[in-house]
């Protein structure tokens, strides 16, 4: 049953980023503004995203309102400003190097996502990512970005020598309808949250361990609880927070089951639908 949007009873939006308001490592003028305004009525405001806490774009550090923010799916939640990591559920080293001699078995297209903040990325999947680019000046930019992030990995050899506690790993299936049953692996073999971001693309956490987990922290940091909060998404990963949550905003441009799961549905990305939205639910 879909929820009735209640003004009075929302203290907290929470913003997936990448397909709610960035696309590549850009927010609209538009977007900023609707946030700022938002959070200048009196909502808190925080970032809910898959990316590593301490490695995003400039554009979100942009928004000011934006301090308290949770990242990798939640096993990471921490302040961007100060860089202050206030919780970290992630993987230690022996969970994740079982993980890493199994995962080759179904797909060579993986990245690993670190504590600290630098990570690992295979060339098959490094490669590919640079082939979406349109251009070859968007293929150098875009191989600079990972560059920055990650270390490009022929193989894993030798890579216990230099594992270190693990907040995420993403993997992509070569076919569509390999995903499902790569995602029941994940979660009946290692008991690990496995969520679709794209149609082909899964990314896992420690079981138990999501957005929701995540938003769950937060709210008892601020002295709140989860029905006070409206979440922004439109992806697999932001499904546990949307459905904890008092409300729930799909983006247009969301995968069939999100907007399924969530209250409303906007406009695309492409449309500033969270900028719509934000005017209409709170009358900015």
């Amino acid at each position: 049953m879909k929820r009735k949007f209640n003004r009075e009873n929302i203290k907290l939006a929470a913003f997936d980023l990448d397909g709610t308001i960035l696309t590549k490592s850009y927010i609209t003028e538009a977007t900023k503004a609707a946030i700022t305004r938002l959070a200048e009525s009196g909502v808190r405001t925080i970032v809910a995203t898959g990316r590593h806490l301490f490695k995003l774009p400039p554009a979100v550090h942009e928004i000011s309102s934006f301090e308290t923010a949770i990242g990798s799916n939640g096993s990471m939640i921490g302040n961007i400003r100060t860089q202050e990591l206030y919780n970290f559920d992630g993987f230690d080293v022996e969970t994740a190097l079982n993980f890493l001699r199994w995962l080759p078995t179904i797909t060579n297209s993986f990245h690993i996502s670190f504590q600290d903040g630098s990570g690992y990325l295979m060339k098959e999947d490094f490669e590919r990512l640079l082939d979406l680019q349109p251009n070859e000046a968007e293929r150098e930019k875009s191989a600079r970005e990972y560059q920055r992030v990650y270390t490009i990995l022929d193989d894993l050899e030798n890579i216990e020598k230099t594992m270190k506690p693990v907040a995420k790993f993403g993997f992509r299936m070569a076919k569509e309808e390999d995903v499902p049953a790569a995602v029941r692996m994940v979660r009946q073999n290692f008991g690990f949250e496995a969520a679709v971001t794209d149609y082909q693309t899964i990314e896992v956490t420690k079981g138990g361990v999501t957005k929701a987990s995540g938003l769950i922290h937060v709210c008892e940091y601020y002295g709140l609880d989860p029905k006070n909060v409206i979440v922004f998404g439109d992806s697999g990963n932001d499904m546990p927070a949307m459905k904890i949550a008092g409300y729930a905003v799909a983006m247009g441009n969301a995968h069939s089951n999100v907007k399924e799961a969530a209250d409303e549905v906007t406009a695309s990305i492409h449309d500033d639908g969270v900028v719509l939205a934000i005017n209409r639910l709170f009358d900015l």
